[in-house]
């Protein structure tokens, strides 16, 4: 049964403004408040962490209020959608808290919903989790061995990514204990994979590869690639690595004879770089995007294009990479998708204000149509805590040509990533949900 908690949000709406001039990259006002929905936790933080579009322009997005697990649905104007949950929201019973809550969200083709993210126990270890809801958000019994929701990984694992193919196999990627990346395949019922690895486990220490999965990509051959990048608070090679495995788990001989491919980026090693995001290109080929270090130390963006075998693709970018750098700031992606025309489209962040949202032609090029120069940083949404507003931009999903983003808006104090306990919060949160030009 799904527990409620009607009061846990309240949606922050006015009457949108008439648009006027706007180019692309700016926020659409004829979504929520000037483009940004606004979700506050009543006397507590909200945060956001993934967003899907879904059929009539309506919009799912997820994360955290209060301490639990919290799923969203947007009508096509942004206002809450009645029909969903308990005036639009869902907030299940699980045993245990989170603080980032929902990472990622997927859709079956029958409107079902699957999200997932890292549950602390009462004991104070974390695991996977993942729950399926029905279309109208009611808890799927059908999942779980009737629970509605499945824990996996061992103690100590934490989310980094998850993905559902078109049988409703659940697919989640995240690391355990030693900093060792481990993919974790579900059945559609919700019951362990066990043609899938180890006890239905892909564990990277026999792979030989440390850090997170940070991104998932199952192609319809069954074959699942993965993208392994840092922590937060861990020094990583500012390198992209990017496995892929055959549907038993084992590493695909096609993919550069080893599964593994490395494209070493830049120097030195820093917090938080590597490979964080991996689509699916034109003519069977692999975005992976993330960040590396310039020859001075400093985060910037970066995007390769892989092709079937594994090699940089040289008709992307110059030489399969594109690069995103700014004079004097850190750009750190996060997300990536591709629009309806074919573009890439980048959530992250950059110095404060934090948010950013850049966008590339195919080729991978800067798309100078878009922003100041391919790039925006916008700020969005109303925190509780007033101005300054200091955002976050964690996960993106497109609408058309158009980008709709998941994430933070804190004020008035900015937002404090790395510390061990998790994430610290200076000011008050609210979770957002923007749609841009």
């Amino acid at each position: 049964m799904t527990r409620l908690l009607a009061s846990a949000l309240l949606l922050t709406m006015l009457l949108p403004v008439a648009a006027a001039q706007a180019r692309a990259g700016d926020p659409d006002k004829r979504f929520g408040r000037q483009g940004t929905v606004t979700l506050k936790a009543t006397a507590a933080d909200a945060v956001g962490g993934a967003v899907k579009v879904i059929s009539g322009n309506r919009v799912l997005a997820g994360g955290a209020a209060a301490g639990q697990f919290v799923v969203v649905r947007l009508r096509s104007t942004g206002t809450l959608d009645s029909k969903f949950g308990t005036g639009g929201q869902v907030v299940p019973a699980l045993p245990g808290t989170t603080l980032d809550g929902v990472r990622a969200i997927s859709v079956f083709r029958d409107g079902r919903i699957v999200a997932a993210g890292t549950l602390r126990q009462a004991d104070g270890t974390t695991r996977l989790v993942a729950f399926r809801l029905l279309p109208t958000g009611e808890i799927d019994p059908s999942f779980g061995a009737g629970f509605g929701y499945v824990l996996a990984g061992p103690p100590g694992s934490e989310l980094g990514a998850m993905v559902m193919d078109t049988n409703g196999n659940v697919t989640l990627g995240g690391s355990r204990p030693g900093d060792i990346p481990i993919i974790i395949r579900l059945l559609a019922d919700g019951s362990p994979d066990l043609s899938f690895g180890a006890n239905a486990t892909v564990d990277g220490a026999n792979l030989g590869v440390n850090g997170r999965i940070t991104g998932l990509l199952v192609k319809a051959d069954g074959t699942t690639t993965f993208t392994v990048g840092g922590f937060p608070s861990t020094n990583y090679a500012a390198t992209f690595t990017v496995i892929r495995v055959l549907p038993n788990g084992v590493p695909d001989p096609t993919w550069n004879g080893t599964g593994v491919v490395q494209v070493p980026l830049g120097p030195g090693a820093a917090p938080g770089i590597g490979a964080a995001a991996i689509r699916q290109g034109p003519k069977g080929t692999t975005l992976v995007a993330g960040t590396d270090l310039t020859t001075a130390g400093t985060p910037r963006g970066a995007v390769v294009r892989l092709t079937v075998s594994g090699a940089l693709d040289t008709r992307f970018g110059s030489h399969g990479v594109a690069r995103i750098a700014r004079a004097g700031r850190e750009i750190r992606i996060k997300s990536m998708v591709r629009d309806s025309t074919g573009r890439i489209l980048l959530s992250g962040s950059g110095q404060p204000p934090e948010g950013m949202v850049l966008r590339l032609r195919a080729n991978g090029a800067r798309d100078k149509t878009f922003g100041n120069n391919g790039i925006t940083y916008p700020l969005l949404g109303r925190p509780p805590g007033g101005d300054p507003i200091y955002t976050t931009l964690d996960a993106i999903d497109a609408n058309g040509p158009r980008a709709i983003i998941a994430g933070s808006a804190a004020g008035p104090g900015q937002l404090i990533r790395g510390n061990p306990a998790g994430t610290l919060y200076t000011g008050r949160f609210a979770f957002t949900v923007s749609k841009l030009k």
